[in-house]
């Protein structure tokens, strides 16, 4: 796609599930960590983006990314569209943010859908916080 010049460049095992990997991680004592990204709000911040995680996981070999989520599903479509494009070209385990303040059920269960489709198997559900101007979830 050209999205990434360094695809598969980590070796790693992509599409483990992220807690065998701590696990085993912890079990080796050997130290991890992650990178977590937000998806940008244009188009050039988006190839700005991908270019910065293809070289900071080339470089620094993260045990996985996040790709957080807006709320009430802001940003949907695209942290569904970089968790996929950067699993399938980086070469690393995506953790997709999936944030359900405010978000029908059946909008959940769409992401949850897509995320599934698109071969995504680590998802953080979250509450999230309560809209602007309100002390209450819904």
């Amino acid at each position: 796609s050209g999205l990434f010049k360094n695809s598969g460049s980590t070796g790693a095992c992509i599409g483990e599930k992220i807690i065998d990997k701590i696990r085993r991680s912890t079990k080796m004592k050997r130290p991890f960590y992650s990178f977590e990204y937000f998806p940008p709000k244009t188009e050039p911040g988006v190839m700005n983006l991908y270019s910065r995680m293809d070289r900071m996981v080339a470089k620094f070999e993260p045990l996985f990314v996040d790709i957080t989520w807006g709320t009430g599903g802001s940003t949907a479509k695209l942290t569904l569209e970089i968790s996929k494009n950067v699993q399938n070209y980086c070469a690393t385990d995506v953790l997709m943010h999936l944030t359900c303040t405010n978000m029908p059920k059946g909008e959940v269960k769409d992401a949850l859908d897509k995320a599934k489709e698109a071969g995504i198997r680590n998802i953080l559900a979250l509450r999230g916080d309560p809209p602007q101007g309100q002390d209450e979830w819904k």
